[in-house]
């Protein structure tokens, strides 16, 4: 488990720098049958977050979920071969700034599946077949963190 004050980020194939809150690497892989949960709270409704499953090489996202409080919408989506796929947005917003929230990301064989605050969200299909590929987990930009847990769940069927 590692911590930085500011990562690298691929945005529309630019590089940003944003504010690296929590990264961890799990070499043999994070998906499926792992869950994620963070526990937080943002610290503003000026600036959004992201939570992003990457490849070890960080030049892949498999899952990227960006709530937007400027929009007050979640966008889902995947940086795979240097493109975004098409985003899923969600217009339920369940944050607030400056409150606390927990989001769970939960990944089966098909999806990641997300609850906030123990209400599910959303599912979203694996767009990247090669789950072992999936080592890393970062969270980004204006989110204060007191928890992340990340655990092997039983796998349903």
């Amino acid at each position: 488990m590692r911590a930085c004050n500011v990562g690298i980020f691929l945005k529309s194939g630019v590089a940003e720098n944003m504010a690296l809150r929590f990264e961890a690497s799990y070499p043999q892989g994070i998906c499926p049958g792992w869950s994620v949960i963070v526990k937080g709270e943002t610290s503003s409704t000026e600036n959004d977050f992201e939570i992003n499953f990457l490849t070890d090489s960080g030049d892949q996202i498999a899952f990227h979920f960006n709530p937007r409080f400027s929009e007050s919408t979640i966008i889902c989506n995947s940086f795979l071969s240097s493109h975004w796929g098409q985003e899923e947005k969600i217009d339920t917003f369940p944050f607030e700034a400056n409150e606390p929230f927990q989001v769970e990301i939960y990944s089966d064989r098909e999806h990641f599946q997300v609850f906030i605050d123990d209400n599910k969200i959303i599912q979203f299909r694996h767009r990247m077949k090669h789950f072992s590929n999936i080592t890393k987990l970062q969270i980004l930009n204006d989110i204060n963190i007191s928890a992340v847990e990340i655990t092997r769940r039983e796998m349903y069927e």
